[in-house]
């Protein structure tokens, strides 16, 4: 039996084998690494770095920026995100992601204090804060979630709970504030203007309020899905005004056309997991709200938008109304981010996962994004939407390349 198993030929087949699991190992890992899209032009932004306790300007470009501080992004080893074994499809990932929003656990136990803000037509935007370990001059990092979501999001409690501590090495130790939409977390509804997709004065107004009373601080944007796309249109249309110190953007739909009709097809994914949960998310706040005469604001029919069961529906009876466009298609149009991201004009990172079923890569403007010196793209093979799970158990990858980025610009 010794001699069957140590003969040439047996030795033969287990060599053959094992240089085959190398070569498929070596080929799946290649299928999980992190692509960058990244202007090649030497035009440089300002970085302001904070060294010991005083600020100093360098400039630098953006592309540097990535090569040489941000590995696990653009390092040939470390750039890989490989999905948890049983979570290998963009529909597996954004399923337990999505079935998971409000988990809490060790990685995102996090507490906020909320702080109230009055919008100019009456309504309120609530701020909250979490700055567990971090000093009163530490840099502020401004979330906003995607549609029906808020602070109480799973990802979002996670990204808190690494960004502010501070006993780590090269933690950013930054202050962290997430601005829910109007009329979500809880958050008083007080005027009949909803938020949507494209709608950035909130977020203007949050961004303004946030700098007057803490003069000198630099302020970071990160926008999940729906948040990425208006964190990402404010920030063009302010261009080179924009009091964003950087902006990271995950899972953003550039093009609301494009995601707008993925998230419409009647599937697996949007007829049993994503549809539900926004909608569930969405009617409830029309409930709280009541109490304001929507109909008179702006003659809608209300028991259509009450019938809604797709979002969009809702957008059709309601968002195109309030927003005064003639339908549907201009409304996604001009609530875009794509038509202004070759006018920002601060460091924009956006990261997409190539299998998103809502946010569609189709959608992304790959060549603005690779003409404007101030952005950048990281494609990644598998992540779903809002999933990037990786590990077992699983945990959120996005979370330490947003660290080590927000790092390398803040300082």
């Amino acid at each position: 039996m010794s001699d069957i198993l140590l003969s040439p030929s047996a030795l033969g087949l287990a060599a053959a084998g094992v240089a085959l699991g190398v070569y498929k190992y070596r080929q799946y890992m290649d299928g999980c690494r992190i692509r960058i899209v990244t202007s090649e032009a030497k035009t440089s932004a300002v970085i302001v770095r904070r060294t010991g306790d005083e600020d100093k300007e360098e400039t630098t470009s953006l592309r540097d920026i990535l090569y040489n501080e941000c590995p696990l992004l653009t390092d040939p080893e470390q750039a890989v995100m490989v999905p948890t074994p049983y979570l290998a499809t963009g529909l597996l990932q954004t399923i337990y992601a999505t079935m998971r929003i409000r988990r809490r656990d060790s990685t995102s136990d996090v507490a906020y204090t909320r702080e109230l803000l009055a919008m100019d037509d009456g309504a309120t935007v609530s701020l909250d804060w979490c700055a567990a370990e971090c000093s009163a001059d530490a840099p502020i990092v401004l979330v906003m979630s995607g549609v029906g979501g808020s602070s109480q999001e799973h990802h979002i409690r996670a990204l808190a709970k690494t960004l502010t501590r501070a006993n780590r090495p090269k933690a950013l130790g930054a202050r962290f504030v997430v601005v829910n939409h109007r009329g979500t977390a809880g958050t008083p509804i007080t005027a009949p203007r909803p938020y949507d997709v494209g709608f950035t004065g909130d977020l203007r107004a949050a961004v303004a309020h946030i700098r007057q009373t803490n003069p000198g601080a630099p302020i970071a944007g990160v926008g999940f899905s729906m948040g990425a796309n208006i964190m990402t249109k404010y920030a063009g249309e302010e261009g080179a005004a924009c009091p964003l110190a950087c902006v990271v953007a995950v899972c953003c739909p550039f093009d609301i056309t494009v995601s707008g009709a993925a998230m419409d097809e009647s599937n697996l994914l949007n007829n049993h997991v994503f549809q539900p949960a926004v909608m569930g998310t969405l009617m409830r706040a029309l409930r709280r709200a009541d109490h304001l005469d929507l109909k008179a604001e702006w003659d809608l029919d209300l028991p259509k938008i009450r019938a809604a069961r797709r979002l969009s529906q809702l957008e059709d009876e309601l968002l195109v109304k309030v927003n005064g466009y003639r339908d549907r298609a201009e409304y996604y149009a001009r609530s875009s981010s794509a038509r202004v991201v070759d006018r920002v004009a601060v460091p924009l990172l956006a990261i997409n996962s190539l299998d998103d079923r809502i946010t569609p890569p189709q959608g992304i403007p790959v060549a603005k994004i690779a003409a404007n010196p101030h952005t950048a793209l990281a494609l990644v093979p598998h992540g779903g939407h809002l999933g990037f799970l990786t590990g077992v158990p699983p945990t959120i990858w996005f979370v330490k390349p947003i660290e080590e980025f927000l790092a390398a610009i803040l300082g």
